[in-house]
C-alpha cells in the first residue's frame, strides 16, 4: 500500500440514497432488533439473513499471494465535522456510532479503481475478528466509487498507548443522537490514523448493517493502531456493543498481500 497526502475538506455530507437503510424501520443491536432479527424487519434487508457474502468474517485460513495490486489512499489534512449518527449510513434514527463525514479529496485506487471516501466510523468490539479473536474496537472508512460501488478499509484499534491523532475527535464526541460536533480551524491528518504497515487482507463481502448490500470490497489492515484504556473506555461510555457478529464465508476467499507497495 502506498500512502499519499494531499489536502482535502472534511464537511458534514448528504448520504447517498444507497447507502440508508429503510426509513421508518428502528433497528439495534439488542435482543429484539438485533443482528439476528434485521433480515425479517424490513423486505429489503433480506440480504441480511439470506446473503452468501455478508461482513464481518472471522479471518483465518488465509491464501496468501506476492502481489494482489495496489491500494493507494491519498489523504491529508482536513477540518473536521464529528456526527453522532443513529446509523453510519442513514442519518435518521437507525444504529448506534460515531460517524465523521468527510467531503470530496480523500481517494482510496484499490487494484487500479478509484473510490471517494465518504465517512468513517467506530466500532466497540470489532466486528471482523482474526482467528476468533476480537480487538476492543474497529474503525471503518467508508468508500464509493463514481458507479455507487463501495470499498471498505477496516482497522483494528488495541488496548496500548496514547493515539494523539485521534484527540480532536474524542474531546468532542457527541453524546446525544443527531449531535454535530462542527471544529474550526481544526485540522487532522488522515495517514496518521492509520498503521504504518501496509499489509492487509482482502475478501468480498457486505456492508455490516442493514440492508447488509453485497458487492462491499473489504480491504481489513493486518497490524491494529493502539488507544490507550481511557480512549476506549470514553467511545464505550457512549457505544459498546455495537457490532455484527461474524458471518459464515460459503467459500469466499481471504487473500493476504505478502508485498508492501511503496
Amino acid at each position: 500500500m502506498r500512502l499519499e497526502n494531499r489536502g482535502a475538506a472534511w464537511a458534514l455530507l448528504l448520504v447517498s440514497p444507497m447507502l440508508v437503510a429503510g426509513e421508518g424501520t428502528h433497528w439495534g443491536y439488542g435482543a429484539s432488533d438485533g443482528p439476528d432479527r434485521w433480515g425479517a424487519m424490513d423486505p429489503a434487508w433480506d440480504l441480511c439473513a439470506s446473503g452468501e457474502a455478508q461482513s464481518p468474517v472471522d479471518i483465518r485460513g488465509v491464501e496468501t499471494v506476492d502481489r494482489l495490486g495496489d491500494v493507494k489512499l491519498a489523504a491529508g489534512r482536513a477540518e473536521m465535522k464529528v456526527v453522532r449518527q443513529r446509523h453510519v449510513f442513514d442519518a435518521l434514527d437507525n444504529g448506534h456510532t460515531i460517524q465523521i463525514n468527510v467531503d470530496a479529496g480523500d481517494t482510496l485506487t484499490l487494484e487500479g479503481k478509484q473510490y471517494d471516501l465518504v465517512q468513517f466510523h467506530f466500532h466497540a468490539p470489532s466486528e471482523h475478528t482474526v482467528d476468533g479473536r476480537h480487538y476492543p474496537m474497529e474503525m471503518h472508512l467508508v468508500h464509493q466509487a463514481v458507479d455507487g460501488s463501495l470499498a471498505v478499509v477496516g482497522v483494528f484499534i488495541e488496548d496500548g498507548d496514547h493515539n494523539a491523532a485521534f484527540d480532536t475527535i474524542w474531546e468532542n464526541l457527541p453524546t446525544t443522537a443527531g449531535e454535530m460536533a462542527h471544529l474550526e480551524d481544526v485540522a487532522m491528518n488522515v495517514d496518521d490514523a492509520l498503521p504504518v504497515d501496509n499489509g492487509d487482507w482482502r475478501y468480498e463481502g457486505s456492508l455490516t448493517t442493514p440492508p447488509c448490500t453485497e458487492g462491499v470490497r473489504w480491504v481489513v489492515m493486518q497490524q491494529p493502531i493502539e488507544f490507550d484504556t481511557a480512549q476506549i473506555d470514553r467511545f464505550r461510555a457512549i457505544f459498546s456493543g455495537n457490532n455484527r457478529p461474524v458471518q459464515a464465508l460459503h467459500g469466499r476467499a481471504i487473500v493476504a498481500e505478502t508485498m508492501t507497495v511503496d
